[in-house]
Parts: C-alpha cells; sequence; structure tokens
C-alpha cells in the first residue's frame, strides 16, 4: 500500500495536467513533466512488482522431498557452479567434509538452494577484503548433529543486526532484497534444522546449517 498510494496520486496528477491542456499543444516544459511522472510511476511499479514476487517466494516454499543427500558431491557442484565467478573476483574457496562420506536426510534442491543464497551473501560479504575467502565445512558437532558451515572473512555483521537478518526484507545490502537469508531459515526450519549467524565484523562471519540428529554416516 505504500507504494499503490503514491502511484494512485501521481497518476492523477499526471491526467489532470493533461486534462488541463487538452485543447492545445502542450509545451516543452509540460512535455517534461508528463515523462517523469511516466517514468516514475513505471519504475515503481516494476519495484512493486519484484517485491511480490519476492513475497510469493517467501510464502510458497514446496514441501521437502526428504531423500538422502551425500555432502560431499553437493559441495562439489557447489564449487563447479560458482567457479567462473570466484576466479573473477579473485576469491579463494574451498570445502571439507569429515567423514568424506557423510550423508543426510534432506531435499537436494531445497538445500543446495540455501547453500546457494548463503555463497551469494558472502561473495558479497567479501568484496573489499584483501584476500577474499570463502569456506564450505560439514561434520558432525559434539550433539551427534550434522552441521554445515559458510565461512568467510568479510565486513562482517554487527552483533546487533545479527538476528534481524533473518527478517523479511531487512538487508544491509542497498541492492539486496532481504529474501534470502529469510527464506534459507525458513527452508531449515522444514528440516527439523535451524539457520544461525556467528560474526565477527571485518574479521570472520560464519553461517551454521544445523540438520535434523537423524542423520546417517557410511564408512568407505
Amino acid at each position: 500500500m505504500n507504494s499503490v498510494t503514491p502511484i494512485i496520486s501521481l497518476s492523477s496528477t499526471t491526467s489532470g495536467l493533461l486534462d488541463n491542456r487538452e485543447n492545445q499543444e502542450l509545451d516543452i516544459e509540460g512535455m517534461e513533466d508528463v515523462k517523469v511522472a511516466l517514468n516514475t510511476i513505471a519504475r515503481r511499479s516494476k519495484g512493486l512488482l519484484h517485491f511480490v514476487d519476492d513475497y510469493r517466494n517467501l510464502t510458497r516454499i514446496p514441501s521437502p522431498n526428504f531423500q538422502t543427500l551425500n555432502i560431499f558431491p553437493l559441495f562439489q557442484r557447489i564449487e563447479k557452479l560458482f567457479e567462473d565467478r570466484f576466479a573473477k573476483k579473485k576469491i579463494i574457496f574451498g570445502y571439507s567434509v569429515v567423514p568424506n562420506d557423510l550423508e543426510v536426510t534432506a531435499d537436494p534442491d531445497l538445500i543446495e538452494q540455501v547453500i546457494i543464497n548463503l555463497i551469494l551473501n558472502s561473495i558479497t560479504a567479501v568484496s573489499k577484503s584483501l584476500e577474499p575467502t570463502i569456506k564450505l565445512e560439514s561434520r558432525i558437532d559434539n550433539r551427534g548433529v550434522a552441521i554445515i558451515q559458510i565461512i568467510d572473512n568479510g565486513w562482517g555483521i554487527p552483533e546487533e543486526l545479527q538476528e534481524k537478518i533473518f527478517i523479511p526484507f531487512f538487508t544491509t545490502n542497498k541492492a539486496g532484497s532481504g529474501i534470502d537469508l529469510s527464506l534459507s531459515r525458513q527452508i531449515m526450519r522444514l528440516h527439523k534444522g535451524g539457520l544461525s549467524v556467528k560474526s565477527v565484523p571485518k574479521k570472520i562471519q560464519l553461517l551454521h546449517l544445523a540438520f535434523s540428529p537423524h542423520y546417517k554416516t557410511f564408512n568407505s
């Protein structure tokens, strides 16, 4: 509604401007006013459409299709997907999985989307680092829970904002939508898991995915 109201108001003003001049040619100044008004309406309408699309994505997460997901090949796919971007931005990337054959019960497509979202977040975060570094790590923690961590050396998140970043449409990135982290946390909750952040500004940022304790491991 905050977008629709000014669009209606500006449309009405522009219509009135044209009505007042319907029997005479618009001068250059009048034409410029109409052009600016129409461009403003178009730009805000596109912004509103983008907002609605983001909201629909947030509220229409599909139910997970649970399967056995092997973490190591997942990390390999992520590396291949971002290979060119890492090279162009001179980002040092690495990953580790312990044990090497660690598996979890999860929806492969949804979990891959979560990691993509978090990697993109990290790419933005390390943009001003002298030696930008992003790591993916997966292991069983001391509670017996399978975890995935995305670690980078970006600018970090102040402590008072660390929970706010999961609020829909809240963002510290001017170019961001504020949807990805909220969407990612919702996906993890559908897996009976969680997504949390630990950050020390200008030193380390760590996004932590915890799965349900019902994981599987197999020895080679």
